[in-house]
């Protein structure tokens, strides 16, 4: 790990636990956007619409595959559950 001479060890752990929160906000997001395109698809008649519609639930699945991939390797990142704690109480208290 670097060597950091300004960044304090409270304000590496509340990044880290804002990028995980940013990813959480990312992936629900898209899993709204997924669970919609599929029910509207379930109705939606052929043409330009659905085309558009069947496009934007393939492409959130390929964000959503990105963005679990993130999550895995932002978690093993994330500090020692005190520090986690204690920067989610920060977070929260902002």
């Amino acid at each position: 790990m670097a060597d950091y001479q300004l960044l304090s060890q409270d304000e590496q752990d509340d990044t880290i636990v804002s990028s995980l929160l940013a990813q959480e906000r990312d992936h629900f997001c898209h899993t709204t956007n997924l669970q919609r395109f599929e029910e509207m698809l379930k109705t939606l008649p052929e043409g330009a619409w659905r085309t558009r519609i069947t496009q934007l639930r393939d492409d959130t699945k390929a964000r959503l595959a990105e963005v679990d991939s993130i999550l895995k390797a932002l978690k093993a990142q994330l500090p020692p559950a005190e520090r986690l704690a204690a920067a989610k109480k920060r977070l929260t208290t902002k």
